[in-house]
């Protein structure tokens, strides 16, 4: 059987667009040192990566979302723990009032000093994050929690928790219901109203009747805010620690999507330069190859 002269010029011209096929193919992984640049290098390792690609880039976000809740509970966490500590110093400075020996010129001074602990304490309350966000005005971040009206500090803002997912499933809070954390059932600032209390009573003169009953409310009042504050530390404390775990998981996993979508991706470069070589020396062949069966072809002849 004679194969025909186009025959030979089709499965020549084949096999030479193969090579160069193959060796632009291998080129490119070369130049990119990884094996899959389209999809049809290998289609199923092709969609492997995209998908490990997408749940990569989501985790990636969690652990941006973390960081940025790890930042925000600890801001947190220190204006409670500052507010905690000023209670303790205020209780003192209660108990020192209550001394029947101390003049009214030493209770002047210190109402001075209780006046700038509380204007210190409504700092804590109105902390701020690193955008001047505040942190105790549940969901509104815009305008100061607390605020004093002249007569008595208010809260402006709401019951609820600006939250940030950090999982699929589990989102952590980013800012506390103020009144939950320096106020009670009946005063939602109930903390800053208790020092300003303090404050004017140590500027009345003469003191008032009921000065040593004022006293022991604004002391028990102080008690209750001290443990209120506690209570709330705790509670940041345990989503502080949670999300440490979390971010902590979720890093684990981004090492463990890298390695996979390496696995895939990654190429052997020993193994692409041989392959490289030896499609470069098969095209080569295969063109000489040709060029030899052509000049057999019977146009020579008729030439």
């Amino acid at each position: 059987m004679q194969i025909s002269s186009y025959s030979k010029y089709a499965t020549g011209t084949f096999d030479m667009d193969n090579l160069q096929q193959t060796i632009q193919n291998l080129q490119e992984q070369l130049d990119t040192q990884q094996r899959v640049n389209n999809p049809s290098d290998d289609p199923v390792a092709s969609t492997q990566i995209v998908q490990l690609n997408q749940s990569s880039g989501r985790n990636t976000q969690f652990i941006s979302n973390s960081q940025n809740v790890k930042s925000q509970l600890g801001m947190i966490d220190t204006s409670i723990g500052n507010a905690s500590n000023l209670i303790a110093s205020m209780k003192s400075l209660v108990v020192q009032a209550g001394n029947g020996s101390i003049t009214a010129t030493q209770l002047q001074m210190m109402q001075q000093q209780v006046s700038q602990d509380v204007t210190e304490m409504a700092n804590y309350a109105n902390a701020t994050d690193g955008r001047g966000d505040y942190l105790m005005g549940g969901n509104k971040i815009g305008n100061p929690p607390f605020s004093f009206n002249g007569t008595q500090y208010v809260y402006n803002g709401d019951s609820g928790q600006r939250r940030v997912q950090v999982t699929d499933t589990r989102s952590l809070p980013v800012s506390l219901d103020g009144s939950q954390v320096f106020g009670n059932s009946t005063d939602p600032a109930a903390l800053l109203n208790a020092m300003q209390s303090f404050s004017t009573l140590l500027g009345q003169n003469p003191k008032p009747a009921n000065y040593q009953t004022q006293l022991d409310t604004i002391m028990s009042n102080l008690d209750n805010a001290q443990q209120q504050l506690l209570t709330s530390q705790a509670s940041v404390g345990a989503a502080e620690q949670e999300n440490n775990n979390t971010l902590s998981s979720n890093q684990t996993l981004g090492v463990q999507y890298q390695t996979a979508i390496g696995d895939l991706q990654n190429l052997d470069m020993p193994q692409a330069i041989s392959n490289f070589t030896m499609a470069q020396t098969s095209l080569q062949y295969s063109q000489l190859t040709y060029t030899k069966v052509t000049q057999l072809s019977l146009f020579n002849y008729i030439q």
